[in-house]
């Protein structure tokens, strides 16, 4: 799950800023005014992806697009609408997906299947183009009725490689959240002889995150990503988590066209 929303989150990178339909950070480059569609490819290999313990290796193609910023869509954000869009502030609404949980290496479980969550989000620039904020997300698919909050701060420099952007961030989730992803039932615990496990809400997670982009010109970039996240609170102490630190690296190729 999170292995499949780090490599959106990166072929997207390549085309324009991070996130840049929700995340103000200063413009840089010609601006496309109208849609803006964002194609490309990229591949990522990632350990420990929501509980699987091995290694994996995903290439996927990537397609989003934008009506001026305020209007958007992308695999990883999902369709959404800035409410609020200045130079320095945006805020809105989305639909997010919530990709189905992996499975989890050696245990037979019945894990939790493709959702979508309902969020709303706000974020700031302040000086030195670091952008601070976040988003409070709650299932609205029947998968969890969980909420989730993740806070962050980011900041994007010009280096002689090309942008750099730098995040750090923050997860929490009330108790409905953590059981769906991280609970062992009585059933559970028996079939597959692990403790069973009720978890609470709370801090789940932090990590950073680095991407690096270069412009090709003609819309094309190539780049690179590394990230790390470590589990936090209860899921870390859960038997599904058997290994509480996640990384990943990857690289792509993306275009952005102007309509």
């Amino acid at each position: 799950m999170r292995l499949a929303l780090a490599l959106a989150a990166l072929v997207v990178t390549a085309a324009g800023q991070v996130a840049a339909q929700t995340q103000p950070f200063e413009a840089r480059g010609p601006q496309v005014q109208g849609w803006a569609v964002d194609l490309g490819v990229g591949a990522l290999y990632g350990v420990d992806s929501d509980g699987d313990t091995g290694g994996e290796t995903r290439a996927v193609p990537y397609i989003s697009a934008s009506w001026n910023d305020v209007v958007y869509f992308s695999p990883f954000e999902g369709l959404g609408w800035n409410l609020v869009k200045t130079d320095a502030v945006r805020a809105g609404v989305q639909l997010r997906p919530r990709f189905d949980a992996d499975e989890v290496e050696g245990l037979t479980l019945d894990r939790p299947d493709f959702g979508a969550d309902a969020a709303i989000y706000a974020y700031g620039r302040i000086p030195g183009n670091v952008v601070v904020g976040g988003r409070i997300s709650r299932d609205v698919s029947g998968v969890s009725d969980g909420t989730e909050v993740v806070l962050q701060a980011a900041r994007q420099t010009v280096t002689p490689l090309g942008g750099l952007t730098l995040t750090g961030f923050v997860r929490g989730g009330d108790r409905r959240l953590a059981e769906a992803y991280f609970g062992v039932d009585a059933a559970e615990a028996l079939g597959n002889g692990i403790g069973t496990w009720s978890p609470d809400g709370g801090l789940q997670g932090a990590g950073v995150n680095a991407v690096l982009v270069a412009p090709l010109g003609g819309g094309w970039a190539l780049g690179g990503l590394a990230g790390w996240e470590r589990r936090l609170g209860d899921v870390a102490d859960s038997p599904l988590s058997q290994n509480d630190d996640a990384w990943r690296v990857g690289a792509f190729l993306a275009r952005r066209l102007g309509f």
